[in-house]
This record gives C-alpha cells, sequence and structure tokens, in this order.
C-alpha cells in the first residue's frame, strides 16, 4: 500500500490507492511493469488497478482504472508534447462487459495540465474491457485497449430482524404532463462528431448527394410554438432520412437584449433552446447518421450593446442552455453570420472572442469575405475596415473551437478565391484556416419566383469551386473542404435535392512537378440550362484533352490555361 500524491493538489484530494494484480481473461495474476511515467493515478474511490502494459505516449501521457461492484472510473492524462494541431482533443472512451457484450462509450475533452475521470455503471463479479481511443484535431485517432478487468462481488447486505409490516396506503396519483422531448442514458448515448471532408464530389445515386439544409427562422416559423415545432420535428426526421449527417445552421437573425430579432418578431432565447432540442429530437428519432445543431445570430444593426463581448458571452449561455434540454446524441453548437459590410471588425472580433472565453463548444462563421481580395498579393485590406487578419481571427484563429464556414454562392467563383486568399494568408501567418463547410443558398433560391441570378450556385458545383480556387495557389493546394450546407427560409415545403452537374474541362497546360487527385462528376443533358464559369489546375507534360472528369493537382508549374462550364439543369 502506499499514496500517489498528484503535485499542486490539496491534501485532501491525495487518495490512498492499493497496487494491485489485474485480472486477465485467464484470471492469473500479472506484475506490475515498472515504467518512467507513471502507472497509476489518483481517483475518486475504489480500489486502484495498475496497468502493467500502459498504451503508448501517444496515446496518454498516464491511465489508471478504478473500480467498485458497481462503477469504473478511467483516469486519463494527455500527453504534453506535440504541435498545437497535432495533440490530443479529445479521449473517446468504450467499455464492454465480456459476458452480455453490452458497450458503453463517453467523449470527453482532453487536458495535458489535468487528470479526467470518466466513470461508467458496471454490474458486479463481471470482466470489462477498455478502449481509450484519443482523437487528435486532425481527425487522426489512436486507440489502446486495456487487459481484462475484473469488477468486485457485491457486498453482502448484513442480516437484520424483519420489522413489522406497516399498513398499505394506496399511493396518491401524480399529475402527468406531455413532453415532446423524451429522456435518454447519458451514459450510452453521446453525440458524434458531424464534420465530414469529402474527398471527392459523391455519385448522385448515393445518399451522400443530398446536403443539409439549414434556415433563417422567422417568429412566424416558431410561433404558435404548439403548432409550429410538430412541423419542425417532422421536417428534421426528413432531413435525417434523406442526407446522411452534417452540419443544420438555424439562423434566428440579429441578437437582441432578450434573444433575437426573428426577422421582425423577437424569439426569446429560451424559445430558441426549445427549437434546437425540436430540432435534435427530429434528427435522432429518425436517422443514424452524425448530427450537429447550431444556433445562429449575425454581426448586423451595426455596433449595438448585444453583438459585442457580452454579445458572445450571451450566445455562449443560449448553447449551454439548449444543450441540457436536447437529445445527446446530436451536438448543439453556436453559429454567427459575420459579413464585413454589416459592421465594424473590433465589434465582431469581440463577440468572438466573448463566446470563446465562455465555452468550449464549437462556433462557426457562416459570414462572407466582402472586399477582401481575389487574388494573393500584398494586399490584405477588405471591406469597412477589416483586414484578411480580422476575417481569420473570427474564422478559425480565435480558438481552436471556432470553424469557417463560408458563403460560396456566386456563380463568377469570386468567394472561393477570396477565401482561397485567406487560406493562403493563414498559412502565411502559421495559423491553419479550418474550412469544415461551406454554405449555399440554392434552397432559398428556389423559394423565390426570380430565383437568385449570378448567387444561386448548386451544392456541389461550389465544392469544385472553392476546391479549385485552393489549389490554383501552390500553399494551399490539398486544404480539406468540408461538405456544403444549403440554407432556405424557414422550414420550406420539400427537402430540396442538389440538381445534377455537367462539367466539360478544356485544359492545356505545362507543369514540371505532379500530383494529381481525380474527382468524379455526373453527366447528364438538358434542353433548359444556366451556366457559370469556374476555374481549375490540372497537371500533365504538355498536354490538351476533354473529358468528363475533372482534375484539381498539387503542383509546380511554369503556365496554365483551362476553362470550365458548369451546366445545371
Amino acid at each position: 500500500m502506499f499514496k500517489c500524491n498528484l503535485p499542486n493538489k490539496p491534501m485532501s484530494r491525495i487518495v490512498s490507492v492499493v497496487a494491485m494484480s489485474l485480472v486477465v481473461a485467464s484470471l492469473s495474476p500479472v506484475r506490475v511493469e515498472a515504467a518512467s511515467r507513471p502507472s497509476i493515478l489518483p481517483v475518486d474511490a475504489g480500489v486502484a488497478v495498475s496497468i502493467p502494459r500502459g498504451p503508448s505516449p501517444s496515446v496518454a501521457r498516464a491511465v489508471a482504472i478504478a473500480r467498485t461492484h458497481s462503477t469504473l472510473t478511467v483516469a486519463l492524462q494527455a500527453p504534453a508534447s506535440g504541435k498545437k494541431d497535432t495533440r490530443i482533443a479529445r479521449y473517446s472512451i468504450r467499455v464492454k462487459n465480456l459476458r452480455t457484450g453490452n458497450v458503453q462509450r463517453q467523449v470527453i475533452a482532453a487536458s495535458p495540465s489535468k487528470v479526467v475521470y470518466p466513470k461508467f455503471v458496471v454490474a458486479s463479479s463481471s470482466r470489462y474491457s477498455v478502449t481509450v481511443g484519443a482523437v487528435r484535431a486532425t481527425g487522426k485517432v489512436s486507440t489502446w485497449t486495456s487487459p481484462v478487468v475484473a469488477t468486485a462481488a457485491k457486498p453482502k447486505v448484513p442480516t437484520t430482524t424483519t420489522p413489522k409490516a406497516l399498513p398499505k396506503v394506496a399511493p396518491k396519483k401524480v399529475a402527468t404532463t406531455t413532453t415532446l422531448l423524451p429522456k435518454y442514458d447519458p451514459v450510452s448515448v453521446t453525440a458524434q462528431e458531424a464534420v465530414w471532408y469529402p474527398s471527392v464530389i459523391p455519385d448522385r445515386s448515393t445518399p451522400s448527394w443530398n446536403v443539409p439544409i439549414g434556415s433563417y427562422v422567422r417568429g412566424r416559423d416558431v410561433y404558435p410554438m404548439d403548432v409550429t415545432m410538430p412541423i419542425a420535428q417532422r421536417v428534421a426526421c426528413n432531413q435525417a432520412k434523406t442526407a446522411p449527417q452534417g452540419i443544420i445552421i438555424l439562423s434566428f437573425g440579429r441578437q437582441v437584449k432578450t434573444g433575437a430579432s426573428g426577422f421582425g418578431m423577437v424569439i426569446p432565447y429560451a424559445d430558441m433552446a426549445k427549437v434546437a432540442a425540436t430540432w435534435a429530437s427530429g434528427l435522432a428519432e429518425c436517422g443514424s447518421g452524425k448530427w450537429e445543431v447550431s444556433l445562429g445570430t449575425s454581426n448586423s444593426g451595426a455596433v449595438t450593446a448585444f453583438n459585442g463581448y457580452t454579445g458572445g458571452q450571451a450566445w455562449a449561455a443560449l448553447i449551454a442552455e439548449a444543450r441540457k434540454i436536447s437529445d445527446p446524441r446530436v451536438a448543439i453548437t453556436g453559429a454567427v453570420d459575420l459579413e464585413p459590410g454589416w459592421g465594424p471588425p473590433g465589434q465582431a472580433r469581440a463577440w468572438v472572442d466573448g463566446y470563446v472565453a465562455s465555452t468550449s463548444t464549437r462556433l462557426w462563421n457562416f459570414g462572407s469575405a466582402d472586399a477582401c481580395p481575389q487574388t494573393v498579393s500584398s494586399k490584405l485590406t477588405c471591406g469597412n475596415g477589416w483586414t484578411l487578419d480580422d476575417v481569420l481571427w473570427v474564422s478559425s484563429h480565435a480558438g481552436p473551437q471556432v470553424l469557417a464556414m463560408p458563403q460560396i454562392h456566386t456563380l463568377s467563383g469570386s468567394q472561393a478565391r477570396q477565401w482561397a486568399v485567406l487560406a493562403a494568408r493563414a498559412v502565411t501567418l502559421g495559423k491553419p484556416l479550418r474550412l469544415a463547410s461551406f454554405t449555399i443558398q440554392t434552397a432559398a433560391c428556389a423559394q423565390r419566383a426570380a430565383g437568385c441570378g449570378s448567387t444561386g450556385l448548386a451544392a456541389w458545383d461550389g465544392w469544385f469551386q472553392l476546391r479549385s480556387a485552393l489549389d490554383a495557389i501552390p500553399s494551399t493546394v490539398g486544404t480539406p473542404i468540408g461538405a456544403p450546407m444549403d440554407i432556405r427560409w424557414g422550414w420550406g415545403g420539400p427537402l430540396f435535392v442538389p440538381p445534377p452537374t455537367t462539367t466539360t474541362t478544356t485544359t492545356t497546360t505545362t507543369t514540371t512537378t505532379t500530383t494529381t487527385t481525380t474527382v468524379p462528376t455526373t453527366t447528364t443533358s438538358s434542353s433548359t440550362s444556366t451556366s457559370s464559369t469556374s476555374s481549375t489546375s490540372t497537371s500533365s507534360t504538355s498536354t490538351s484533352s476533354t473529358s468528363s472528369t475533372t482534375t484539381s493537382t498539387s503542383s509546380t508549374s511554369t503556365s496554365t490555361s483551362t476553362s470550365t462550364t458548369t451546366t445545371t439543369p
């Protein structure tokens, strides 16, 4: 018996633990391995089991397991070394009962500065395996499985004299209320990562072709809630059945004192949380994929008391409340539409800083880069006093939980080129721009009789456009791009399916070094069409070709001449 002291902790937190042999599958004793890093960490309660075959330093700095007859606690500490973008972001812990096959999972944030203690409810006198998955910011996962852990037998309850039976009393009837949200076991049900980085345009015949659709939520879409929420839940269910996974942004308009403008009818914070819970319920009940509902506002309205630092804090509090009442199988996050033309940069940066200081929950910027340059040069200024660095700050650099979801709406490709320049600037600064998704507005355009003209770019045309713009700049070739999200007004009618795309590319290129990625597209024909033009970069050695396969390339080129025509019926 010995004491395991944790530096800088009060003496009350120091617990005595017993180094015991770990029972393996054959129930034979296992000798504790002497290691330079600690094999036992302090745990909350129970008997500590040392780990004779600990994980590699890439998974955890140290691991310990404590178990009683009813609980199993895993103590984890993340490694302190490693680059910022490759450090472990979170742990996924899986505990399996080897007799019944039942599995429990928990996902927790990793920390090199403190020990985390995920706890599981277990059966007495049973054998369990514990698998620890270390998930890095890049998405790479390293796993380690412990030897078999045997839980203690249930303690015997001392026998006592049976008291005299009391007269039976009929239980009082308790009034019940109907709720839209069922209760879930937080131990076995957790939200999953919903970000998806496609490497190619999916085939139109597969579910992956369909993209999630967010909403601009007006007051009239929310009230009266007893009428509108069942509709919203059915729409969410329909999305989960049609698209395999994705992020749903619900944008409630500019932030006001008590909530959001609702585009003309104020929606209080509490009701926005209920809308999120309704959507989460519909997505979880009807789909098995990874889903995320993100509550959004904007910096419109110039400078107000509610779109600066305190506004970001208030929005973080809203997200925390929405998470409490939502189905835990769906992630609930924050979003903000930050556009230079709507307000000064200092106000937008302050809002994001207030949010980041208040929560570690993800924040999406689904805004624009108004008047930012479309080519890499010494120019760093954008519109309304903004700079490239301001846009990068509110899109990724303010914190590790901040992700970019840029607006890629224009048929001309101007917005795609702006964000490619921003990505190049981020490389220069040594801080990546995380393009984890982007928005198009095809569904909103379909709600207008006249359409959207030059800003009605289709979903996968937008992905190809942004892919081409990034690959045209040497420093941003191959930058990951998340899947698109469409958006519309309200709960909108039937789910809008992206139209088919016909891409014909004629390319003449001379290069010296080649690395080619092929993106298949679907060829169709139509008698009625609209056209948009975007640029692509391919590589070969003095080659001229025409094909229905779009090729984007990482290369060092001396001259490139390319024309691409995309036809959308």
